[in-house]
Protein backbone atom coordinates (compact mmCIF):
# COMPACT_ATOMS: atom_id res chain seq x y z
CA UNK A 1 0.00 0.00 0.00
CA UNK A 2 0.90 3.85 -0.33
CA UNK A 3 0.72 5.19 3.01
CA UNK A 4 0.32 9.06 3.66
CA UNK A 5 1.79 10.02 6.81
CA UNK A 6 1.93 13.46 8.68
CA UNK A 7 4.84 14.72 10.27
CA UNK A 8 3.49 17.46 13.50
CA UNK A 9 1.31 16.04 15.92
CA UNK A 10 1.69 12.37 13.91
CA UNK A 11 5.60 11.74 13.65
CA UNK A 12 6.68 14.94 15.48
CA UNK A 13 5.47 15.70 19.51
CA UNK A 14 5.63 19.20 18.11
CA UNK A 15 2.84 20.83 20.21
CA UNK A 16 4.76 21.12 23.28
CA UNK A 17 7.67 22.56 21.85
CA UNK A 18 5.47 25.69 19.49
CA UNK A 19 3.46 26.23 22.80
CA UNK A 20 6.26 27.09 24.95
CA UNK A 21 7.82 29.36 21.68
CA UNK A 22 4.85 30.84 20.88
CA UNK A 23 3.55 31.70 24.64
CA UNK A 24 7.03 33.21 25.10
CA UNK A 25 7.55 35.13 22.03
CA UNK A 26 3.20 36.42 22.28
CA UNK A 27 3.78 36.99 25.61
CA UNK A 28 0.84 34.41 26.49
CA UNK A 29 -0.04 31.46 28.66
CA UNK A 30 -1.87 29.41 27.03
CA UNK A 31 -1.66 25.37 27.93
CA UNK A 32 -1.30 22.59 25.31
CA UNK A 33 -4.66 21.47 25.51
CA UNK A 34 -6.09 24.82 24.60
CA UNK A 35 -4.00 24.87 21.39
CA UNK A 36 -5.11 23.70 17.37
CA UNK A 37 -2.02 24.05 15.38
CA UNK A 38 -4.59 24.52 12.32
CA UNK A 39 -6.15 27.50 13.64
CA UNK A 40 -3.01 29.16 15.72
CA UNK A 41 -4.10 32.72 14.67
CA UNK A 42 -7.54 32.60 16.31
CA UNK A 43 -5.90 30.70 19.44
CA UNK A 44 -3.50 33.37 20.23
CA UNK A 45 -5.40 36.28 18.54
CA UNK A 46 -2.38 37.00 16.59
CA UNK A 47 -2.48 38.36 12.54
CA UNK A 48 -1.09 35.93 9.57
CA UNK A 49 1.53 38.58 9.37
CA UNK A 50 2.57 38.17 13.32
CA UNK A 51 2.31 34.49 12.75
CA UNK A 52 5.09 34.55 9.56
CA UNK A 53 7.34 36.96 11.63
CA UNK A 54 7.31 34.65 14.52
CA UNK A 55 8.09 31.39 12.13
CA UNK A 56 10.39 33.89 10.41
CA UNK A 57 12.45 33.91 13.60
CA UNK A 58 11.92 31.00 15.25
CA UNK A 59 10.85 28.46 12.03
CA UNK A 60 14.48 26.24 11.99
CA UNK A 61 14.28 25.50 15.64
CA UNK A 62 10.06 24.63 15.78
CA UNK A 63 11.44 22.29 12.59
CA UNK A 64 14.38 20.61 13.73
CA UNK A 65 13.59 20.93 17.92
CA UNK A 66 10.45 18.37 18.76
CA UNK A 67 10.66 14.66 19.87
CA UNK A 68 9.17 12.23 17.91
CA UNK A 69 5.99 11.26 18.82
CA UNK A 70 5.99 7.87 20.90
CA UNK A 71 6.89 4.66 18.91
CA UNK A 72 6.77 6.39 15.67
CA UNK A 73 10.55 5.37 14.99
CA UNK A 74 9.72 2.41 15.81
CA UNK A 75 6.54 1.51 14.09
CA UNK A 76 7.07 3.67 11.06
CA UNK A 77 10.28 1.31 10.10
CA UNK A 78 8.08 -1.83 10.42
CA UNK A 79 5.69 -0.20 8.38
CA UNK A 80 8.49 0.36 5.85
CA UNK A 81 9.21 -2.43 5.35
CA UNK A 82 6.15 -3.78 3.33
CA UNK A 83 4.73 -0.74 2.24
CA UNK A 84 5.36 2.62 0.57
CA UNK A 85 5.81 5.58 3.10
CA UNK A 86 4.71 9.52 1.79
CA UNK A 87 5.14 12.23 4.37
CA UNK A 88 2.66 14.71 3.51
CA UNK A 89 3.30 17.91 5.38
CA UNK A 90 1.79 21.27 6.00
CA UNK A 91 5.60 22.85 6.38
CA UNK A 92 6.33 25.20 4.25
CA UNK A 93 8.88 24.30 0.79
CA UNK A 94 11.65 26.34 2.83
CA UNK A 95 12.21 24.04 5.42
CA UNK A 96 12.60 21.13 3.39
CA UNK A 97 16.68 20.84 4.37
CA UNK A 98 15.67 20.68 8.18
CA UNK A 99 12.35 18.93 7.75
CA UNK A 100 14.82 16.11 6.05
CA UNK A 101 16.95 16.22 8.34
CA UNK A 102 14.99 16.07 10.93
CA UNK A 103 13.55 12.96 9.59
CA UNK A 104 17.03 11.64 9.19
CA UNK A 105 18.41 11.96 12.64
CA UNK A 106 15.18 10.39 14.41
CA UNK A 107 15.38 7.07 11.71
CA UNK A 108 11.91 8.16 9.89
CA UNK A 109 11.75 6.35 6.43
CA UNK A 110 9.79 7.36 3.71
CA UNK A 111 10.27 7.43 -0.18
CA UNK A 112 9.04 11.29 -0.97
CA UNK A 113 8.84 13.68 1.05
CA UNK A 114 6.16 16.57 0.23
CA UNK A 115 5.80 19.83 2.30
CA UNK A 116 2.65 21.83 0.88
CA UNK A 117 3.17 24.78 2.70
CA UNK A 118 -0.89 24.39 3.64
CA UNK A 119 -3.26 22.42 5.22
CA UNK A 120 -4.92 21.46 2.09
CA UNK A 121 -3.93 17.43 1.88
CA UNK A 122 -6.88 16.33 -0.42
CA UNK A 123 -5.39 17.06 -3.93
CA UNK A 124 -1.97 15.70 -2.80
CA UNK A 125 -3.22 12.30 -1.32
CA UNK A 126 -5.22 11.70 -4.64
CA UNK A 127 -2.05 12.52 -6.83
CA UNK A 128 0.22 10.23 -4.63
CA UNK A 129 -2.55 7.74 -4.70
CA UNK A 130 -2.71 7.32 -1.28
CA UNK A 131 -4.22 4.00 0.12
CA UNK A 132 -4.09 5.67 3.51
CA UNK A 133 -2.94 8.47 5.63
CA UNK A 134 -2.29 9.11 8.97
CA UNK A 135 -3.26 12.44 10.31
CA UNK A 136 -3.45 14.03 13.74
CA UNK A 137 -5.93 17.42 12.09
CA UNK A 138 -9.66 16.79 12.12
CA UNK A 139 -10.64 19.31 9.60
CA UNK A 140 -8.03 17.53 6.92
CA UNK A 141 -9.31 14.02 8.03
CA UNK A 142 -12.63 15.29 6.76
CA UNK A 143 -11.54 16.61 3.75
CA UNK A 144 -9.37 13.87 2.66
CA UNK A 145 -11.54 10.72 3.86
CA UNK A 146 -14.45 12.77 1.76
CA UNK A 147 -12.33 11.70 -1.55
CA UNK A 148 -12.46 8.20 -0.14
CA UNK A 149 -8.89 8.18 0.84
CA UNK A 150 -9.36 6.44 4.59
CA UNK A 151 -7.69 8.46 7.28
CA UNK A 152 -5.99 6.93 10.60
CA UNK A 153 -6.43 9.86 12.99
CA UNK A 154 -3.95 9.52 15.71
CA UNK A 155 -5.77 10.69 18.84
CA UNK A 156 -4.99 14.13 20.37
CA UNK A 157 -6.88 16.43 22.87
CA UNK A 158 -7.52 19.00 19.68
CA UNK A 159 -8.82 16.45 17.34
CA UNK A 160 -12.20 15.50 19.65
CA UNK A 161 -15.63 15.03 17.88
CA UNK A 162 -17.57 12.87 15.74
CA UNK A 163 -15.83 11.12 13.07
CA UNK A 164 -17.38 10.63 9.45
CA UNK A 165 -16.69 7.75 7.53
CA UNK A 166 -13.28 6.34 6.95
CA UNK A 167 -11.91 8.38 9.85
CA UNK A 168 -10.85 5.71 12.08
CA UNK A 169 -9.26 7.42 15.67
CA UNK A 170 -6.30 5.30 16.63
CA UNK A 171 -4.64 5.96 20.57
CA UNK A 172 -0.87 4.82 19.33
CA UNK A 173 1.72 4.26 16.85
CA UNK A 174 1.20 0.92 17.67
CA UNK A 175 -2.75 0.78 17.09
CA UNK A 176 -1.73 2.47 13.43
CA UNK A 177 1.11 -0.35 12.70
CA UNK A 178 -1.67 -3.31 13.71
CA UNK A 179 -4.44 -1.54 11.42
CA UNK A 180 -2.01 -0.96 8.42
CA UNK A 181 -0.89 -4.65 9.06
CA UNK A 182 -4.00 -6.03 8.55
CA UNK A 183 -4.65 -5.49 5.41
CA UNK A 184 -6.83 -3.14 3.29
CA UNK A 185 -9.61 -5.36 4.52
CA UNK A 186 -9.85 -3.14 7.79
CA UNK A 187 -9.56 0.39 5.78
CA UNK A 188 -12.38 -0.19 3.24
CA UNK A 189 -16.04 -0.83 4.24
CA UNK A 190 -16.81 -4.35 2.29
CA UNK A 191 -18.36 -1.79 -0.72
CA UNK A 192 -15.73 0.02 -1.59
CA UNK A 193 -12.73 -2.62 -1.44
CA UNK A 194 -12.72 -3.86 -5.42
CA UNK A 195 -13.38 0.33 -6.39
CA UNK A 196 -10.36 1.05 -4.38
CA UNK A 197 -7.74 -1.40 -4.58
Amino acid sequence: MRIGVDIDGVLADSLPLWVGELNRFFNKNRRVEEIHLFDICKTYGITERELNEFLRRKGRYLMTGPPPVAGAPYYLKKIKQHHEIFIITARDGQFRRETGEWLEKHGLPYDELILLGSHEKREACLESGLNVLVEDTLEISIKVSSAGVPVLLLDAPYNQGALPGLVYRKRSWEEIYRTIAAGPQQLFPPRLKSATI
